[in-house]
């Protein structure tokens, strides 16, 4: 067989084609593991894929968007496209003493969260309290429409003509990962916000929902000229451990018009992998996203009751990623082997599947462990001699 790069690989599998290998997910923990493991003989200064030498075998999906996560002091990324605020929310502690912080994000969220996070390396994922948001009413609503003008020159790189024609010579996947209606919605309104406006004022939603494929649509339309974009992933975070936090029937209502209008404008650009980035148990919405066009969906969290076999026999059309149990990591190694060989082979055989981790890698998974995953996943996938 032909040995493909990156990007014919990427494509081979999630086209359900017969690639040379299998390109499997290699974590850069969170700050907490990573403090275990450099303890345990990471190098400070080396990264998770290159200590493992498992820099070839991971999937090397670039992203050419930009846009703040909740809870950070944003800097726009100069050689991506922006598709946050402009400007974003000044970001100011408003009080904190000896064991909390108050503070207003990049994306105008307030939020109180625990000192020692900041002392540890607050990444994002740590515990806290969303006090406010800025969107409350439709004036709110109007007045942060004005920080997401898709026409705001400062949206694509000086230089985006350069970048452009060297991103035409890649060997890797290239892709646009922005947030979903969902998401786009919880930010501007929270999660309570959304919940009681879907039955209080549904139009409300609607409309903001509606803006958000409005938004990346005309914002990524030149890009999507410019260049042969390989996915789109989109992320939603919208369930919980038993199931969605909004029904399917909602879900269709009030986001479906919206995944319909950027699906069909990413698909007349040539762009065949669309997915959702979700935690939680979302198979109740599987079906809809595939009505709609979505057929990705990662990173399929065990706890929750996904089974990437068993979605895999039900949905024989769906791309998937992750699915392999973090839990088991933690245990010793032949509960990793069992918990690899009884999904990744089968599943390779299906085809249209990313082996990787069901989310971030908690601190209790040694590096050891993890060394013998990664190791476990080369054999199976074609990398080195089989097992």
């Amino acid at each position: 067989m032909m040995v493909l790069n990156a990007r014919e690989r990427f494509l081979e599998v999630a086209l359900f084609g017969n690639p040379d290998k299998i390109p499997f997910e290699v974590e850069e923990v969170r700050p907490a593991t990573r403090r275990g493991w450099i303890k345990q003989g990471l190098p400070e200064n080396q990264t998770v894929a290159k200590y493992l030498d498992a820099e070839m075998c991971s999937i090397k999906c670039v992203n050419i968007a930009s846009f703040p996560n909740e809870g950070f002091k944003w800097e726009p990324n100069p050689s991506a496209i922006n598709i946050g605020p402009i400007p974003p929310f000044e970001y100011k502690i408003l009080r904190e003493d000896e064991r909390y912080r108050v503070w207003v994000d990049s994306l105008g969220i307030m939020q109180m969260g625990f000192q020692d996070d900041w002392k540890n390396g607050w990444c994002g994922f740590a515990t806290r309290v969303f006090m406010d948001f800025p969107v409350k009413t439709r004036k709110d609503f109007l007045e942060i429409k004005k920080r997401y003008d898709p026409k705001d020159p400062r949206r694509y790189p000086k230089n985006w003509d350069a970048i452009a024609r060297d991103f035409c010579k890649r060997d890797y996947p290239l892709g646009v990962n922005i947030r979903g209606p969902f998401w786009w919605t919880r930010d501007m309104v929270g999660l309570k916000g959304m919940i009681i406006s879907i039955y209080r004022d549904p139009e409300f939603i609607r409309e903001i929902m509606d803006f958000c494929a409005e938004f990346h649509i005309e914002v990524l339309h030149r890009a999507l000229e410019d260049l042969d974009i390989d996915y789109v992933i989109m992320s939603e975070d919208m369930a919980y451990k038993k199931g969605p936090i909004i029904g399917p029937e909602a879900v269709k209502k009030y986001m479906g018009p919206a995944y319909r209008d950027m699906v069909r404008f990413f698909r007349e650009h040539d762009v065949k992998v669309i997915g959702v980035d979700s935690d939680g148990n979302v198979e109740p919405l599987i079906p809809i996203w595939l009505e709609f066009g979505i057929n990705w969906i990662k990173p399929c969290e065990v706890a929750s009751g996904m089974d990437v076999v068993e979605l895999g026999r039900k949905y024989p059309n769906l791309i998937m990623s992750g699915g392999i149990d973090k839990r088991e990591l933690a245990k010793d190694k032949e509960s990793i082997k069992n918990e690899v060989m009884r999904k990744v082979p089968p599943l390779v055989k299906r085809k249209g599947y990313f082996p990787g981790v069901d989310h971030a890698v908690p601190p209790n998974v040694s590096l050891e462990n993890y060394k013998y995953f990664i190791s476990l996943l080369k054999k199976v996938c074609g990398w080195i001699n089989s097992i």
